[in-house]
C-alpha cells in the first residue's frame, strides 16, 4: 500500500519507471561480475526469502564473492524487507553500521 502511495503521489517518476523497463529499469543487468570481489568495505545483504523480483539466490551468490560480506536471510519476507520487517531490517543495518 505504501509503495503504491508513493508511486501514485508522483506520476512523472511512474512514467519514468515505466518507460525505463525495456532497458533493464530499474537495475540494468550491466555489472562486472569480475569486479564483485574487489569489493574490499564491509558489506551487508538483507534479502527476503519470498522476494519474486530478484531470487535470494543472488545474494547467496554476492556474500560468496565479496570478501568482507555477511548475509541475512529473511523468511516470510518478499522483496522489500525494510518495510516487512522495519524492526528487524533498522536494528540489523544499525548494528552493522556500528560495528564496522
Amino acid at each position: 500500500k505504501a509503495r503504491s502511495e508513493a508511486a501514485l503521489a508522483r506520476p512523472d517518476h511512474l512514467a519514468n519507471y515505466v518507460a525505463g523497463i525495456p532497458h533493464g529499469a530499474p537495475i540494468p543487468i550491466r555489472v562486472d561480475r569480475d569486479k564483485i570481489p574487489g569489493i574490499t568495505v564491509p558489506t551487508l545483504l538483507i534479502h527476503g526469502r519470498d522476494d519474486r523480483v530478484l531470487h535470494y539466490e543472488i545474494s547467496l551468490w554476492l556474500c560468496a564473492n565479496i570478501p568482507n560480506s555477511r548475509l541475512v536471510l529473511l523468511n516470510r519476507c518478499g522483496h522489500w524487507a525494510m518495510i516487512e520487517h522495519a524492526e528487524e531490517f533498522n536494528r540489523l543495518v544499525i548494528d552493522f553500521l556500528a560495528n564496522n
